[in-house]
């Protein structure tokens, strides 16, 4: 994993890119990160994809904090339009570097980034072939800026990629009422997606770190992931 300069708009910022082993060409990921930013679980979650053949890139979308704030103050400042824009600019940076061919890109996170997910699918609805989204809150909560939340029907609507969904059952950011309300908005409007749902599970449940992790949904949910993303991005 390293580094790397991004140019989102007029804004300089940076990103964190693991590459497979080989010349390509290969699909490519967006990580959208969780409520901690670019932390060991974001780099872990880089490198483990990155493992399975896929180039990722994940954005920092913290540059919107105004300097002395953080991700507790995220909801202030961070706005769908804006982390829809570092999306793309971060699939633009892995076709120009990284061999990723336009039409073979994934959007994925957890937890905000789950959220994220939703928006960039929503935002750039031609950019993307998939989505995963793993437990992500927050879909009929409005952000900063003018957008509605994401789950607004009209919001929906504009989705055109397949999305896979991971979730717990004792999470409470989403609730199952919540994912269900998802999911039912997703049916109503002819959105292909698949949603995994884990008994006795709750939030975070990815995070070997965290007080949540739960290793056989951690690892079922890896497996199903993976073989939806290339099932999605391989080569036409």
């Amino acid at each position: 994993m390293k580094d790397v300069g991004l140019q989102i708009g007029s804004v300089k910022t940076n990103a964190w890119v693991s590459l497979p082993d080989g010349a390509g060409p290969r699909a490519g990921i967006v990580l959208t990160f969780h409520r901690e930013g670019l932390d060991d679980f974001t780099a872990h979650q880089c490198d483990a994809f990155a493992a399975a053949g896929f180039a990722v890139i994940a954005p920092n979308h913290f540059h919107a904090l105004p300097p002395g704030k953080g991700a507790d103050d995220r909801r202030d400042y961070l706005t769908d339009e804006q982390q829809g824009e570092d999306c793309a600019a971060a699939a633009e940076w892995l076709v120009a570097n990284a061999n990723v061919p336009r039409d073979r890109l994934a959007v994925l996170g957890h937890c905000m980034g789950g959220r994220t997910t939703v928006v960039a699918l929503e935002t750039h609805p031609d950019l993307w072939r998939c989505g995963c989204d793993w437990y992500g809150g927050g879909v009929f909560r409005k952000a900063a800026g003018k957008l509605p939340f994401p789950g607004d029907p009209a919001r929906i609507e504009r989705i055109k990629a397949p999305l896979a969904g991971f979730f717990g059952s004792l999470d409470t950011h989403p609730t199952p009422r919540e994912v269900d309300d998802l999911e039912a908005v997703l049916k109503k409007h002819g959105k292909p997606h698949e949603f995994h749902r884990y008994e006795g599970v709750n939030h975070a449940f990815m995070n070997n770190e965290g007080k949540n992790w739960h290793p056989q949904a951690a690892k079922a949910s890896m497996e199903l992931a993976i073989a939806f993303l290339k099932k999605h991005t391989a080569a036409r």
